[in-house]
């Protein structure tokens, strides 16, 4: 797990976009970031990177991308891309279309408050997305994890439809530096 960055909040925005956007600029980015204004310096934003997939040999589904956790750990804002296969182009028949669509599920927790849940979905390509978690006290984790799934109606004959399937959880905890 890496500690990422800090970065003042008016940077973050940018860097999270350009991380999301172009795999390994993040160090540019955060390399040209401006200074901040005192109020800004107040909220450091740690990048941290994630990547979870469905756990078979195409992958068929997967979320590459970046946390980015405000100082205090409060709130923790997401921005990636989910990539369901087959995509535009694919040749490989290991990444044929299965009827099914990717569903990205990422899940805070913290002490004492109910966890929090936000899902992206793709179906037969990419999209790229930005969205956050806002809890009342500091979240703990995120985990990832990367599901496939039948979307209703189902597109192929019911008896050739397998069994929805997830690949592995992943966990990242809250940076050490994010603490108040």
């Amino acid at each position: 797990m890496s500690q990422g960055r800090f970065l003042p909040r008016t940077a973050a925005a940018a860097v999270l976009l350009a991380a999301a956007l172009l795999a390994g600029g993040l160090t540019a980015a955060a390399a040209s970031a401006q200074p901040a204004t005192d109020r800004a310096a107040e909220d450091v934003i740690i990048v941290q990177p994630f990547a979870a997939d469905s756990g078979d040999k195409c992958p068929m589904g997967s979320t590459k991308g970046v946390l980015g956790w405000h100082s205090g750990a409060r709130t923790v804002d997401i921005a990636g891309t989910v990539t369901d296969h087959p995509l535009p182009g694919d040749t490989n028949s290991a990444c044929a279309e299965d009827g099914r669509e990717t569903i990205a599920t990422f899940t805070a927790l913290a002490p004492g408050v109910a966890a929090q849940k936000i899902t992206q979905r793709a179906n037969n390509g990419q999209r790229d997305f930005r969205t956050s978690f806002a809890f009342p006290a500091p979240i703990a984790q995120v985990t990832v994890q990367v599901c496939r799934h039948i979307p209703l109606p189902a597109p192929l004959p019911v008896q050739s439809n397998p069994p929805d399937y997830c690949g592995p959880l992943q966990t990242y905890r809250a940076p050490q530096a994010t603490a108040g």
